[in-house]
């Protein structure tokens, strides 16, 4: 393996490891050995029950430790091929191998993966924000969206993520590459609506080259790395502001 490629592979998995979610966070501790484990409000008249926010944002975060760890088994399992010995020979439109075949495989679950994590974030901002939208229609794309009247409470950092997943692209920059997001919002879509990105064809239907693993991982990741560290922004400001709050009433009881 060339000195770039472990060059490549180092910046890619330090990425990775950069982002860690600890197990203790959001775990609403009564004393040294005891800690709540659920809430669920009653009848609707009587409001929400006692913490059933801590506990909306605690599901949400657990939600994200599980995907987080998918995602990482995937990232590191597709580093290890895509930097094999599997792809020495590699053709733009010929069928994959079995081996690369498998690499992609890992690719793609990463990435649909990392996609949830963008609305994940939308839904962090709806609970810290009250946004009155119904759990199961938020999208990034609208929360974010700084035309809506929806992120008046966060305007600027509406405009921020909205830039950032409307970047136009540029790979030849230096560091991370511009339109990532885009790249990855593509990927997925063609995936989803037309034919994989990662079979060769020439026909009225579509027509695709495939694109080297490596190239792919770099642009996943490094999205990976942006809606990671929004995450931990909106974590940082839920965990200071309401769990301040639960300790508080707790040494009050």
């Amino acid at each position: 393996m060339s000195n770039q490629s472990d060059e490549e592979i180092k910046y890619l998995l330090d990425i990775i490891n950069d982002v860690q979610y600890h197990k203790q966070r959001f775990k609403l501790m009564c004393g040294e050995d005891r800690y709540v484990f659920g809430v669920v409000s009653g009848k609707e008249a009587l409001g929400p029950a006692p913490f059933s926010k801590l506990m909306k944002y605690k599901t949400l975060y657990d939600t994200l430790r599980d995907l987080d760890y998918k995602i990482k088994i995937s990232f590191c399992k597709a580093i290890e091929l895509a930097y094999s010995d599997v792809f020495n020979e590699f053709s733009l439109i010929e069928e994959s191998t079995t081996e690369q075949q498998n690499t992609y495989y890992y690719i793609e679950n990463a990435l649909f993966r990392t996609s949830i994590l963008w609305d994940l974030l939308a839904q962090f901002y709806r609970l810290y924000y009250d946004i009155e939208i119904d759990k199961t229609k938020v999208y990034y794309s609208q929360i974010f969206n700084p035309d809506k009247e929806i992120n008046d409470k966060f305007k600027e950092k509406a405009r921020d993520i909205h830039k950032y997943i409307c970047e136009e692209d540029d790979t030849d920059c230096e560091g991370e590459w511009k339109g990532n997001h885009k790249f990855v919002n593509e990927q997925r879509n063609k995936m989803t609506h037309r034919n994989s990105p990662n079979v060769g064809v020439m026909s009225d239907f579509d027509i695709n080259l495939k694109m080297h693993p490596a190239f792919i991982l770099k642009r996943i990741i490094e999205d990976y790395s942006v809606v990671s560290k929004q995450l931990l922004e909106i974590l940082n400001l839920i965990e200071k502001d309401e769990m301040d709050n639960f300790d508080e009433i707790i040494s009050n009881e």
